[in-house]
């Protein structure tokens, strides 16, 4: 493997880190919300900022973030 091919390799492992960590934010928050710690705005707001802030908007596009950030919260049964 060529120093190239290992610097995009390390990047695909990178990318699909960041995606796991920002779905397990997703999920925690999602969960911090149902239990009425956050507010929706507080919850997505944060997440939203903070993937724009490590470039994973970039790297994945907004739709697949919306749809990790829709699922998280999706899972979790609202106290309304």
């Amino acid at each position: 493997m060529t120093f190239t091919a290992k610097a995009a390799a390390a990047q695909v492992r990178l990318a699909l880190n960041a995606r796991e960590v920002f779905r397990a934010r997703a999920q925690t928050r999602a969960i911090l919300f149902a239990e009425g710690i956050f507010d929706l705005h507080e919850a997505v707001d944060v997440l939203q900022a903070d993937a724009e802030a490590i470039g994973l908007v970039d790297e994945i596009g907004q739709d697949a973030l919306q749809a990790i950030m829709s699922q998280a919260f999706g899972s979790v049964r609202w106290r309304f």
